[in-house]
């Protein structure tokens, strides 16, 4: 037995008009879902390795900072160690200078020696006289002891060598007075 009908079989579709068009909405979506994400993934990791190179030339930022810092910290201790050098060169020229106004006329120095604590002058005079009345007071008023050996030269001037010195304790006594 055979089924009849008396109308002729239509083709049927898998999916009706509106549930394909549905699937064809979503498929729409989720390929453009997924491009998205893939735009947004090549994104990140572009910004990603950006981050990196600006994280990269920061450290190397920040080492030059730290290596130029250091250059003006020894810039700055050089300018002062030469502002040291030259207030000591100008004491030492003062001093220099003080001491060569100290010799009188009739005293000839030949040789000079000035250290911190000590003073080594030899030269000739006329007369040990001289030497007692004119230079012995201001190296004495200066010195704690003066040692002077005198001795005549061949045209008849008394040749003197005189070796002075400070005492430790004045010193430390001159060096706090300079500080107040």
């Amino acid at each position: 037995m055979r089924n009849r009908s008396f109308i002729e079989p239509r083709k049927k579709r898998l999916l009706d008009k509106m549930s394909s068009l549905w699937l064809g909405f979503i498929i729409l979506i989720a390929l453009g879902l997924i491009i998205f994400g893939i735009l947004i993934h090549h994104k990140s990791s572009f910004y990603i390795k950006m981050l990196d190179n600006l994280h990269q030339q920061n450290s190397t930022a920040e080492k030059n900072v730290t290596h130029l810092q250091k250059k003006v910290m020894m810039v700055k201790m050089q300018g002062e160690l030469v502002q040291e050098v030259k207030k000591a060169n100008a004491v030492l020229k003062e001093s220099i200078q003080n001491m060569f106004d100290l010799i009188p006329d009739q005293i000839t120095l030949t040789k000079v020696v000035m250290e911190k604590k000590s003073l080594y002058l030899k030269g000739y005079t006329d007369s040990k006289a001289s030497y007692t009345l004119l230079l012995e007071p201001p190296l004495k008023s200066i010195f704690t002891k003066t040692d002077v050996k005198f001795t005549k030269d061949k045209k008849g001037r008394m040749v003197f060598e005189s070796y002075s010195t400070i005492a430790n304790e004045e010193i430390a006594e001159d060096r706090n007075e300079s500080r107040q």
